[in-house]
């Protein structure tokens, strides 16, 4: 549920039309697992990376954003990743 709701998230909210010649630019995989939280991972064409930290309880998802050119992270804010998972009906 991790990954699928970060796609879905990533899907919407970033523009994917120039990963469509080249797929491999733009992705979302899975990181680490710990005991209160998943992690995903959204590497964008640009080369930064924003790492989203679930929390196994709540959903709640904090964003981080790195960008490896810069050496420079910062806080990208919060999402709530049930918004973002297909209802099942």
């Amino acid at each position: 549920m991790a990954y699928e709701g970060v796609s879905n998230y990533c899907h919407s909210a970033y523009d994917w039309s120039i990963a469509k010649e080249n797929p491999s630019i733009m992705y979302v995989q899975m990181g680490e697992e710990t005991d209160s939280a998943y992690q995903v991972v959204f590497r964008s064409y640009t080369g930064a990376f924003v790492n989203f930290y679930v929390d196994k309880a709540t959903g709640t998802t904090r964003m981080e954003e790195y960008v490896p050119a810069l050496d420079v992270k910062s806080d990208a804010g919060t999402i709530e990743l049930f918004d973002y998972l297909k209802k099942n009906q």
